[in-house]
């Protein structure tokens, strides 16, 4: 199998708030031969456009934004069904499972209480204000 020389096109972007504080903003490219999706993250302060830039995926996955709001936090991950994520929370740490339409789970009844994950490419271009009960996303269209 040949392995694809990328060549990125712009995917979009996605803005994480808390009320007006500004969080995140999470970004995405695609390769417009193999399809490929790349992210990054930019962080107030973050000036260079490879600064927050992720590794590139190796296998077929897709990119999840996750939230904790008890922490006012951000992450990126980019997981395949089965996989697990360990999220250090407030208090502890806590193992959450990726199933087959990229959700993310606890084995502990609770813990997912005030974590949310969301697809990237599917919230792409959006707004999401972690302040809001629920959390709020806005999408542009």
């Amino acid at each position: 199998m040949n392995k694809c020389v990328h060549d990125y096109v712009y995917g979009g972007l996605v803005n994480v708030f808390d009320g007006e504080r500004f969080l995140i903003t999470c970004e995405y490219w695609k390769c417009r031969k193999c399809g490929t999706v790349r992210a990054g993250y930019r962080r107030p302060g973050n000036i260079s456009p490879t600064e927050g830039l992720l590794p590139e995926p190796e296998e077929s996955g897709r990119w999840i934004i996750f939230l904790c709001k008890p922490a006012r936090n951000v992450e990126l991950y980019y997981v395949k069904p089965g996989e697990k994520i360990i999220h250090k929370c407030i208090k502890k740490e806590v193992e959450f499972l990726v199933d087959d339409e990229y959700r993310v789970a606890s084995k502990e009844i609770g813990d997912t209480v005030d974590h949310y994950d969301f697809l990237l490419e599917d919230v792409s271009p959006g707004v999401i204000d972690l302040s809001k009960d629920p959390i709020r996303i806005i999408r542009s269209t």
